[in-house]
């Protein structure tokens, strides 16, 4: 990694205090030019552990950063609602250092919140959704409704020009392959789909051939140098 991780603390929409990483696109890049991705973790999760994708966009030439949401690692609150504004607000910061086109890319509670979220701001132009965890069982593991009241059909169903990728193991033990499949057969173009054989529920994010992929996928749909 050649250039170290700026920690920055990002005020979320209700004022929340947000622990993150930054990362500013790779050379030739410069600091101000490059499209933007936020990298979302999974319930109980933290941003250390998605450093390594974050590497892998700026070394592609994009910003990239890493927050620690709600109720996770050095950021306090609760695990309510207030994650989709963690999330929008960590794509206002990145479009506030001059990013360009936005992008998100999640892992299952992570993966929610890319969905859900990149309709609502303006800048995203491109989503990757791992293993995506569904309302329901998502509602039951925080011990909350508030992931009842968002649809990710509708979500993901919208023809808004965002460009959608999903990635899903197949033997997937929490979340059933099936529920990626159905999320992307009514999704607007563009759009991209990947079901890999074997896994589990936390091995694409770390699989480097899955990385590989998906920061290609997001490279060609914000406009990332080749």
């Amino acid at each position: 990694m050649a250039t170290p991780p700026e920690h920055v603390t990002i005020p979320s929409h209700d004022g929340l205090e947000l622990s993150a990483l930054v990362l500013p696109p790779g050379p030739p890049v410069t600091v101000t030019g490059g499209p933007g991705v936020v990298v979302l973790h999974g319930f109980g999760s933290r941003k250390e552990n998605h450093l390594d994708f974050a590497v892998r966009l700026s070394d592609a030439g994009m910003w990239a950063l890493v927050p620690d949401l709600r109720g996770h690692g050095e950021t306090g609150g609760a695990m309510d609602e207030g994650m989709i504004g963690d999330v929008l607000a960590c794509l206002d910061h990145l479009e506030e250092r001059g990013a360009g086109p936005l992008g998100l890319r999640g892992s299952s509670m992570g993966g929610f919140l890319s969905l859900v979220a990149a309709p609502m701001h303006p800048r995203a132009r491109a989503l990757v959704a791992i293993c995506p965890a569904r309302p329901e069982p998502l509602a039951r593991r925080l011990e909350a409704d508030w992931p009842l009241e968002h649809s990710l059909e509708r979500a993901a169903w919208r023809d808004d020009g965002i460009a959608r990728g999903f990635w899903h193991a197949r033997d997937d033990e929490v979340v059933p392959w099936g529920n990626t499949f159905h999320l992307h057969s009514r999704a607007p173009q563009p759009t991209h789909l990947r079901i890999t054989m074997g896994g589990s529920h936390r091995s694409l994010q770390h699989d480097p051939a899955v990385q590989a992929d998906t920061v290609d996928f997001l490279a060609a749909h914000l406009g990332a140098r080749p």
